[in-house]
């Protein structure tokens, strides 16, 4: 009969039984001790839930960013002033100044994969609009430069 425990099933019903032995005596010569011990603890949980559900709401509160919707108004001024510089048959130099700025305005573009989505749309539509042909290391470094 014996055999059949094994030594974790020995170690984890001590565990639990002196825990409850110590609970009991706890609970039946140290009431007061026990509940303000309790009381504390609820009451600190209770204020850590309260701050918690508080930083939620600053959180949800604040206007969320939308990344797709700043890239796709990105890309819509992008465009416009690459139709215009094709139409003006603007300089290299100067429609280089008007993206950067335009670049610039827009911090929610920082993250690599929606810079790499800008730079690639600039570098196919300013050659298709503007026969201008700019190569990536000339806008990364200006956007960078120009970037707070």
């Amino acid at each position: 009969m014996l055999e059949a425990i094994t030594w974790n099933t020995y170690f984890s019903t001590l565990a639990v039984g002196m825990a409850a032995y110590y609970i009991i005596i706890i609970v039946s010569y140290y009431p007061q001790e026990f509940r303000s011990l309790l009381s504390r603890r609820i009451n600190k949980i209770s204020q850590d839930r309260q701050q918690e559900e508080e930083q939620h709401h600053r959180r949800t509160d604040e206007k969320p960013t939308d990344h797709f919707e700043e890239l796709e108004a990105t890309v819509a001024e992008l465009n416009g002033i690459l139709g215009k510089a094709g139409q003006n048959r603007t300089s290299k130099e100067k429609l280089h100044l008007q993206l950067i700025q335009t670049l610039s305005n827009h911090t929610g573009l920082r993250e690599p994969a929606y810079r790499v989505a800008v730079i690639n749309f600039i570098l196919e539509n300013a050659e298709k609009q503007c026969r201008i042909n700019f190569n990536e290391t000339e806008i990364e470094e200006a956007w960078a430069a120009h970037s707070p």
